[in-house]
């Protein structure tokens, strides 16, 4: 048997079986019968996510591959049919028979919790206590030692529900009432469904809701969208569909109703007609529901009428104050009014009292906020115990809330993200260093999230574009290897997950913390357990003091943080802050900033590796550059270079060339290649604007656009402007990698409005819609850009383009000439086209200038790079040929994957050609 697992200081809410089954009987010993369903309703995921394969490569592979034909369909197919032979083992068929049991015990004590929510008196009936303690006999001894092993590497999901969206058990007893009155008829087969992970918990405690209520026919199941039911589960499924029994589906406040329609449509290929599936849901604002599932019958509860409203209302605030400061008397009590519940923030209100202790009357400003239901919530004191001063008072936590000190002219109502950036960098490297050495755990779980959305597996996702339309079964299977290693913790810790926005408040001994406890374990998901990534958090929302940041942590931790990791992080975080710009949260910059804070990232990284030694003084011939297609090319939707770009631009550096851009992008993306390159300048905004590095001064050759365009665009559904643009103007739909450009009978009907009518000339992209102020291009920037640098009539040697928009200023060069992904005007204009694309084609163009390909000789030799470096490189590497240097490229990731456990013996690799030296 396994023996008992202490509950420590601060818990890891990713906890494995054994560690829920100890914290259960915990809970259960003290009489909390909230805490230990809590346990068990977890103990019950954890493996029913073990049956299901969740987690199993296999069943990665295939969600990956989605619905992409015939092969994903056979192998899903293969899937189900594995599982199900899976599902007959001795070890399957023990851990299913263990299951049921703590099923059985789940149930009871969902039924002990509700009975005690309804009890006017607050008590539990003697049959419930019975019940619980019978079935907690069975598990006195701990977790057989045959199922701890099956489960070992089975972490709990913690439930969005109870964890981060405000909900509590009472919500579920209001949803049934409410089902009551549509449905009275009791002895009605009635079967719960709960979608995984929140439903492990939501299915239970409507079930026993159910029963208190006087159904007499209620079985609880749960699932995981789009996983293959096993045997068992079919069959119950066939027999329901002849009766007239009903399926309740539970989950999470839906955004999209995506998993509740494909339960839906799976128990519909089951034979449940539509009309017998209820959605049984809590929703955010008015409670419509998504589109999606509005064609099914529903009971809904909306924001307004959850209990956390009323938890924040006077009455139970007294209560809460009662419990909490239990020797102090209340004598006056105001407080605000709660906002409705969001996905996106907690409920809270600010709460000033009055009380008398023994010692005199005194007023307490304090915030009252949701922190979540049970040991979810309760974990928020036991950081704020081991952080102290660097966060605020905690008074204590009661159902479902945390009480706390009110910092200054706080509203308790949350705050903009602005205030992560008024923070001094010394206040974050010291919060993030005390947070990494107080709240130190024993191991990096990160890697079991798989399908959590860990960074590891949000960069995995990132990178795998890189490998285009083979990047579905890749990505298990080579990519999401590769990030787990890269992002593996040496010194693991309860991350914040909140630093780039967050809630900071100037205190009298410091700056606090206000957010402490909100980001980790979060619905967000984002799963971290190093403290640099809490750093580069801080590192996006500090701009220009990301080497300072990480100057002064890795000084006080004595731990470096190694490029590819620090890269990694910060594009994680970009990532989340263009998802949660896109929903309308205030994460302090725009959808269009956060790309380009990615962008700057692996710029930044990139630099380091390949120009970092190459002298930055260079006064020899000019050369020009597009940037899209040519140095760049686009990942997950945001621009990056690639080795053979990077080594491109060292040849030409080295060599003592000085390179200029010439490009649609704004002029803040423009001045960002600038200062990580090591560049003289640019033209940015299709030639509307010239920049120099040296003197960091910009002039607009055209009029800056007056806005009526912008206002025009911004009118239109779903489009949105890029607000970096001055000159021209960037529209686009959708977001991230899904952004496309408008379609041109709209910008028909505005370009023929007073905004736009003989004022702008439109260049359609892939993922954009520009808007070019007339009379201006490419050449025409170069010339204002070479005046701006003092060499008035000065003319590039070399000019690179693919686009029709470069043909001007291909023109302009001695030499201009193209990759091979130029489009059809650039090679109807008859200028070179090179036999590679992209930037292996822009190397191919600087070893002709040059003589010799990039990196070929002692005065711009490639640099020496570590095995991480050489990993990730290989990744990004991967496109930069086109289709037909796919291969080998992805053979080389292959072999630089498998050679990265060698890092830890201090092996280097030659950059240039691949060979270890």
């Amino acid at each position: 048997m396994s023996g008992a697992v202490p509950w420590p200081t601060v818990p890891d809410l990713h906890a494995n079986v054994p560690e829920l089954h100890s914290r259960l009987r915990a809970a259960a010993d003290r009489g909390d019968m909230l805490d230990a369903f809590l346990c068990a309703a977890g103990i019950v995921q954890v493996g029913q996510d073990y049956l299901h394969g969740t987690a199993w490569l296999p069943s990665r592979v295939a969600r990956q591959l989605g619905a992409r034909g015939t092969g994903a369909t056979a192998l899903r197919g293969a899937v189900g049919g594995l599982l199900s032979i899976a599902a007959t083992s001795p070890a399957a068929r023990e851990l299913r028979a263990w299951l049921t049991s703590f099923e059985d015990l789940a149930d009871a004590l969902a039924d002990a919790v509700i009975a005690e929510l309804v009890s006017a008196s607050g008590t539990r009936s003697v049959e419930c206590v019975a019940r619980v303690e019978h079935l907690l006999r069975r598990h006195t001894a701990g977790v057989p030692g045959r199922i701890a092993a099956l489960l070992e590497g089975s972490l709990l999901r913690p439930p969005s529900s109870f964890r981060s969206f405000d909900q509590h058990p009472r919500d579920v007893i209001e949803l049934v009432a409410r089902f009551a009155r549509k449905y009275p008829e009791r002895d009605r087969q009635l079967v719960v469904v709960g979608l995984r992970t929140s439903g492990s918990y939501l299915a239970p405690l409507t079930g026993a809701a159910l029963r208190e209520a006087g159904y007499r026919h209620v079985r609880v199941r749960t699932v995981r969208p789009g996983e293959p039911p096993l045997r068992g589960d079919r069959e119950f499924l066939r027999s329901l569909g002849h009766s007239r029994g009903l399926v309740l589906l539970c989950d999470d406040p839906p955004t999209t109703g995506g998993s509740l329609a494909a339960v839906a449509g799976q128990l519909g290929r089951a034979g449940i007609p539509d009309e017998h599936i209820v959605m049984l849901l809590a929703a955010f604002g008015d409670g419509s529901l998504p589109d999606l599932i509005a064609g099914h019958p529903s009971v809904v509860l909306p924001g307004a009428d959850w209990y956390i409203r009323t938890r924040m209302g006077e009455e139970a605030m007294r209560r809460t104050l009662e419990h909490v400061l239990p020797d102090h008397e209340v004598i006056e009590l105001s407080l605000g009014r709660p906002a409705l519940p969001s996905r996106w923030s907690r409920v809270a209100v600010p709460v000033s009292a009055r009380v008398r202790t023994g010692s005199g009357e005194k007023r307490l400003e304090m915030v009252a906020e949701a922190a979540g239901t049970g040991y979810f919530g309760r974990y928020a004191i036991a950081i704020a115990d081991q952080l102290g001063s660097l966060v605020p008072r905690v008074y204590g936590f009661h159902d479902g809330v945390l009480l706390r000190e009110r910092q200054g002219e706080e509203s308790g109502e949350g705050a903009a993200a602005g205030d992560a950036a008024r923070v001094p960098p010394h206040a974050v490297v010291q919060y993030v260093t005390q947070r990494r050495q107080r709240l130190a755990v024993t191991a990096d779980r990160s890697s079991f999230l798989k399908g959590r959305q860990p960074v590891w597996e949000v960069g995995a996702r990132v990178f795998a574009d890189r490998c285009g339309m083979l990047a579905a079964p890749l990505r298990p299977l080579l990519i999401d290897p590769l990030l787990r290693a890269l992002l593996r913790s040496q010194s693991p810790c309860l991350v914040d997950g909140r630093i780039s926005y967050g809630h900071w408040r100037e205190g009298a001994d410091g700056w606090i913390k206000v957010d402490f406890h909100e980001g980790l374990f979060s619905h967000l998901d984002l799963a971290a357990y190093d403290a640099a990534y809490d750093l580069a958090g801080a590192a996006l929302s500090l701009s220009g003091e990301g080497d300072g940041l990480l100057t002064r942590y890795e000084k006080l931790t004595g731990s470096p943080v190694p490029p590819s990791q620090w890269c990694l992080y910060k594009v994680a975080h970009g990532w989340n802050a263009e998802r949660l710009a896109h929903s309308g949260v205030d994460v302090g910059m725009t959808e269009a900033e956060a790309r380009r804070a990615q962008s700057r990232a692996v710029q930044q990284y990139l630099a380091g590796l390949f120009l970092q030694d190459v002298d930055a003084v260079a006064d020899g011939p000019w050369c020009v550059l597009d940037v899209d297609g040519v140095l760049e090319t686009s990942l997950s939707g945001f621009p990056v270079s690639t080795p053979a770009g990077m080594l491109a631009l060292r040849a030409l550096r080295a060599h003592g060339y000085r390179v200029l851009l010439a490009t649609g992008r704004s002029l803040p993306e423009v001045r960002d290649r600038c200062r990580a390159y090591g560049l003289s300048g640019g033209v940015a905004e299709y030639g509307a604007v010239a920049y120099d590095a040296a003197s960091d001064r910009s002039v607009g050759l055209v009029a800056e656009h007056d806005g009526a365009l912008t206002a025009l665009l911004s009118a239109v559904p779903s489009v949105s402007v890029d607000s970096q643009y001055r000159w021209a103007v960037r529209a686009y739909r959708g977001k991230g990698a899904r952004r496309r450009a408008m379609d041109m009978a709209t910008v028909s009907r505005l370009m023929a409005q007073p905004g736009g009518a003989g004022r702008f000339s439109v260049v359609q992209g892939d993922m954009q819609t520009d808007f070019v102020p007339l009379g201006i291009d490419k050449a025409t920037g170069l010339l204002g850009l070479m005046d701006l640098l003092g060499d008035r009539g000065g003319r590039p040697v070399l000019a690179v383009g693919d686009s029709f928009t470069d043909i001007p200023m291909l023109q302009s060069a001695e030499t201009g000439c193209a990759p091979r992904n130029a489009d059809r005007a650039v090679r109807a204009a008859g200028f070179p086209v090179l036999r590679r694309p992209c930037q292996a084609g822009l190397a191919e163009a600087v070893g002709r200038l040059l003589g010799h390909r990039p990196g070929r000789c002692p005065v711009c030799r490639a640099p020496r790079l570590a095995p991480d470096d050489r990993a990730l490189t290989a990744l990004l590497a991967v496109p930069e040929s086109g289709r037909a240097g796919m291969p080998a490229r992805l053979v080389r990731l292959a072999l630089a994957s498998a050679g990265l456990d060698g890092s830890l013996m201090g092996n280097r690799w030659s950059a240039g050609d691949g060979q270890r030296t």
